[in-house]
């Protein structure tokens, strides 16, 4: 059963779940680390079991809503980020999508390369630290 209501804050977390979702299948396959990163954002996110299944087997049956506040935004661009570099590389087609979901979250195209090579240092430093 699914838990999730159709509130606004409920269809973005979806929204942003299936747009991990299919920048992880980007290259045809979820890995185990991919699985793992989604699993971990969708219970950070309260994503009833039933809900993430869903979202996984049928991206198509959810709707994406964009976020409006910023944190919100940086949060869930930073979540793609963090998946896109699970294996280590960066790989030119997740890179792709990740820079188009970064523009229709409202950043001007010219700040998103800037944007995203932040948030790779920034993970990599926190990676560094552990």
């Amino acid at each position: 059963m699914n838990q999730m209501n159709n509130n606004p804050q409920d269809q973005q977390r979806l929204g942003q779940l299936k747009n991990l979702v299919m920048l992880a299948a980007a290259d045809g396959h979820l890995t185990d680390s991919e699985l793992a990163v989604l699993l971990a954002v969708a219970s950070r996110e309260n994503i009833s079991p039933d809900d993430f299944n869903r979202v996984v087997d049928d991206p198509d049956s959810v709707t994406i809503t964009l976020p409006e506040d910023e944190d919100t935004k940086l949060a869930y661009l930073r979540d793609m980020v963090a998946l896109m570099m699970i294996d280590g590389e960066l790989d030119e087609q997740e890179l792709s999508i990740c820079k188009i979901y970064a523009i229709a979250l409202g950043y001007r195209s010219s700040i998103v390369d800037g944007m995203i090579a932040g948030i790779v240092d920034s993970l990599d430093a926190a990676a560094g630290a552990q």
